[in-house]
């Protein structure tokens, strides 16, 4: 029975070794000067479109190279024991390997963070002060619903050569308060999969009344328990979830009825963005709405305005902005029911309008090729 339970978790352990193993000098090249990327080694490995990360860490590889560097990639979380830093040049993107360069070298190395979220100081108060939140109403405390780094690498955001923040000014700003060096905004990318008009083809008046929830884990963190008291409460209009949010059993538990029973709010779970049933969901909608509390550049709303030209009705700390958004002022009751007020307050006509605006404004400013270009002009703007 022991050999039964150890041979499955020996093999996961095996997969996992294999597919964060480091990657030594990716493209082959005999350059002089070295680059080493901490960040993510998977998406070298395999394919998937479940997490923009696996496209930034490709156009960072292709950049350094670009800029005449041997490049060298190791998992954030997995710093090789044997791993000598003093023969790079350049040390880029975010975990242990900062507070081992900065504690253990003396060589003199660029180096780059880069920010995927706010400052971390801004995201774990925030998240826990919604947990706080949740907590006053329900008596229960659901921590594992926030967005909580426990690993806060502080090294990284303050005594590097320059900080790439994922999103606008918004998480810029929250660097500038702990850092007094160079801070440049990144826009965040969506994947482009839908064609928009199949999409505005079978959308009808009605879904100025259907509201879309699209998001990964840490409901809390991402606003899904405001949304589902006040849907829950206003049954004349309805809300959409797609996320993994059966993850989350604690949240499940004291939500259920919100999730599972209430009529006028859709439960789908994991949605393949590919999927034919993403193409309906976006059809069946007019608005995005997510009253998050701390993001980098939010890509998950990106994918749904940039693919269905949902109107994005947002709180600021999701870091983006179109122009032409809704925003949510305050991260409570009264913040939602303003800011769906005013949503149901457009008229069809402007809606169609809003919908084009905020559609053609993301497929231009958020695009892969535009994340390649920006991101590019940062790093020469870093390296001097």
């Amino acid at each position: 029975m022991l050999l039964k339970k150890l041979i499955p978790q020996f093999i996961k352990d095996l997969k996992v070794k294999y597919e964060y193993r480091p990657i030594n000098n990716l493209y082959k090249t005999n350059y002089d000067k070295k680059a080493i990327l901490s960040y993510i080694t998977d998406p070298f490995r395999t394919h998937s479109l479940n997490h923009t990360n696996h496209f930034e860490v490709k156009m960072w590889a292709k950049i350094l190279h670009e800029l005449g560097f041997q490049v060298d990639i190791i998992q954030f979380n997995l710093l090789p024991s044997s791993l000598n830093l003093d023969k790079y040049n350049l040390i880029c993107g975010f975990g242990d390997i900062f507070q081992n360069y900065f504690e253990n070298t003396n060589c003199s190395a660029q180096t780059i963070y880069y920010g995927a979220g706010m400052h971390v100081c801004h995201q774990n108060y925030a998240s826990l002060q919604r947990v706080k939140d949740v907590y006053i109403k329900k008596n229960v405390w659901l921590a594992k619903s926030s967005r909580f780094v426990e690993k806060t690498w502080s090294h990284q955001t303050t005594l590097v050569d320059g900080i790439i923040a994922l999103g606008n000014e918004i998480c810029s700003d929250s660097y500038k308060k702990y850092y007094d060096g160079k801070v440049l905004s990144q826009p965040a990318l969506f994947y482009k999969t839908q064609d928009i008009k199949v999409i505005m083809k079978n959308r009808r008046e009605e879904s100025r009344k259907h509201f879309l929830w699209f998001g990964s884990s840490g409901s809390i963190h991402k606003g899904l328990d405001l949304l589902l008291e006040y849907f829950s409460k206003n049954k004349n209009i309805t809300l959409h979830i797609c996320g993994t949010v059966s993850n989350e059993p604690e949240f499940v538990e004291i939500y259920k009825k919100e999730l599972y029973e209430t009529e006028n709010i859709i439960t789908y779970g994991f949605i393949d963005i590919k999927s034919k049933k993403f193409t309906n969901i976006l059809s069946s909608c007019s608005f995005v709405v997510y009253p998050s509390c701390s993001e980098g550049g939010s890509p998950s709303a990106l994918t749904v305005i940039g693919n269905g030209g949902l109107i994005p009705i947002i709180s600021k700390e999701t870091t983006i902005s179109t122009g032409n958004e809704i925003w949510i002022d305050s991260l409570n009751d009264a913040g939602i029911n303003k800011a769906i007020k005013k949503a149901l307050s457009l008229k069809y006509e402007e809606i169609i309008y809003l919908q084009n605006k905020n559609y053609n404004y993301v497929n231009l400013n958020h695009s892969q090729k535009s994340y390649y270009k920006q991101l590019k002009i940062n790093i020469k703007n870093i390296l001097g």
